[in-house]
């Protein structure tokens, strides 16, 4: 059995992002991957019938505020292809017609609101219990509730206000927002072709054994052997494979729920959607969150648009009809289309606490665990700890 100084499981921008660290440092490093393909949310659906044409169905924009992210992509050779965003509005879904963001808001509530902003602080609360302090409680059911829900692709109003919105260092070198010319995922097989990163697709890990100095990682075909062990995999699915091996961590993260989010992302025919241009549309009482534009990468043919819909209650061809009715068109006008389930984390407040005890049931081993759900779920929340939880990696290696 071939043996690795460290194996990676799960091959989103968390799991590449753990990878590219390691292997720039010298580790023998395996990434396995229960799909066939890799980046997770970072994932560019190209349409081979339609051109090739693009959209994305989970991220969609990056900061020059990521500057984990940035050094990656510096690492990776491609910072050169980076490319800015249109300056396209984001509009407001009430009644089926598009309203501007501002037109929803109460300003007198507002006016009356926003002094709270330099004196409530975020730690400790949700989003609904400081936002409605914040703006106003109309304005936070009408304009925030909605907004936020669209961010996360949940219902917001529970999740901590302190994993939303952080202030972060820009870098006055990069391009405000960016994305690449063949969409975000750019990134993912750019860390993914580097040759010192050994990466098995198709392979889902069933459990892992550990007999204090070695791993296993035990799939369906076979065993791989490493000296530590990374899970860059939803909560969900790190407590059932570290059930056996490491069973008061895996019962602490079973208490992490998750969501999944029904994403179906569509092109069509530029002239045939009369919608001006948007970078997305917040849904308010849908069975959507959220529809992402492709807008913001103009393209002379088509339009492309990813809905992220509510969980269990519509069905495929529920979902084409109420896209092409937000579109203006007609269903048989959806002639290319795509559907993707992710997982996200649906956190509530005294996270944090959860962390903590997480983090210190692995603190003296060479468990890694990374994810969008300790830190936030913003790209660069993910790299971050990566990053973080690759420092102890090489520190328990007397580095």
């Amino acid at each position: 059995m071939q043996k690795y100084d460290i194996i990676i499981i799960g091959a989103g921008i968390s799991g590449l992002s753990f990878a590219h660290y390691c292997a720039k440092d010298g580790f023998k490093t395996l990434l396995l991957e229960k799909n066939e393909k890799v980046g997770g949310a970072l994932h560019s659906h190209h349409f081979g019938d339609a051109g090739g044409f693009w959209i994305e169905m989970g991220a969609h924009t990056c900061y020059n505020s990521y500057a984990n992210l940035i050094g990656i992509i510096e690492d990776c050779g491609i910072l050169g292809r980076i490319i800015a965003r249109e300056k396209v509005p984001f509009k407001m879904l009430v009644g089926n017609k598009l309203k501007s963001i501002s037109s929803q808001l109460n300003f007198p509530e507002l006016l009356l609101s926003i002094p709270n902003l330099f004196k409530i602080k975020k730690q400790g609360q949700s989003v609904e219990s400081y936002y409605s302090k914040i703006l106003g409680r109309t304005n936070f059911e009408r304009v925030l509730a909605p907004a936020l829900s669209a961010v996360i692709s949940q219902k917001a109003n529970d999740f901590p206000a302190d994993m939303l919105f952080k202030r972060r260092l820009r870098r006055k070198d990069i391009i405000k927002k960016f994305t690449f010319s063949a969409g975000i995922q750019t990134v993912a097989a750019s860390i993914a072709s580097q040759r010192n990163i050994e990466i098995i697709k198709g392979k889902e890990a069933l459990l892992v054994k550990h007999n204090g100095s070695l791993f296993e990682v035990v799939t369906e075909s076979g065993a791989y052997e490493s000296d530590s062990l990374a899970l860059a995999v939803p909560a969900v699915s790190a407590a059932r494979i570290l059930k056996e091996a490491f069973p008061e961590t895996a019962e602490k993260l079973s208490q992490i729920r998750v969501e999944t989010v029904e994403s179906m992302g569509v092109a069509v025919k530029r002239d045939l959607v009369s919608m001006p241009s948007v970078a997305g549309v917040i849904a308010v009482s849908d069975s959507f969150y959220s529809a992402v534009s492709r807008d913001v990468v103009k393209d002379d043919a088509y339009r492309g648009f990813t809905f992220h819909f509510k969980t269990g209650i519509t069905s495929h061809e529920a979902k084409l009809t109420r896209i092409s009715e937000v579109l203006g068109i007609r269903r048989s006008q959806i002639e290319h289309f795509v559907s993707q389930e992710n997982l996200v984390p649906a956190l509530k407040t005294g996270h944090n606490i959860l962390v903590s005890e997480i983090d210190r049931s692995i603190s003296k081993s060479r468990l890694m665990l990374t994810g969008n759900y300790f830190d936030g779920m913003a790209i660069e929340d993910c790299v971050t700890r990566s990053l973080k939880e690759f420092l102890r990696l090489k520190a328990s290696h007397g580095g």
